[in-house]
């Protein structure tokens, strides 16, 4: 089919396009059931502490400590276990600093 390598190469380029910020993302996100295993993983091995304010939660977040869109790696070593407040709080300041 005519056309249809360059069609295929603008899906993916599209796929790639992070469209809250219109910039490229680093690695593709982890959904689903493979992000749950990886939840929990991290929440026991830091025994659901918050690495930031030291608060014991089972409601907390997985963040990477690198952000994916500065380069940080979908690797434990990136990962760390954050109450909701310090995730929400750790977010919105990286938010800012993308949108400078």
């Amino acid at each position: 089919m005519p056309g249809a390598s360059k069609i295929k190469t603008v899906k993916s380029n599209i796929t790639r396009l992070d469209m809250r910020q219109g910039s490229n993302v680093a690695t593709d996100r982890i959904r689903g059931r493979q992000l749950g295993t990886i939840r929990d993983r991290i929440a026991l091995r830091d025994e659901y502490t918050c690495r930031q304010c030291g608060h014991i939660t089972a409601h907390g977040e997985v963040d990477h400590i690198v952000p994916l869109h500065l380069g940080g790696r979908e690797s434990d070593e990136n990962r760390q276990w954050l109450c909701k407040r310090c995730h929400d709080v750790k977010s919105e300041r990286e938010e800012k600093e993308r949108n400078l």
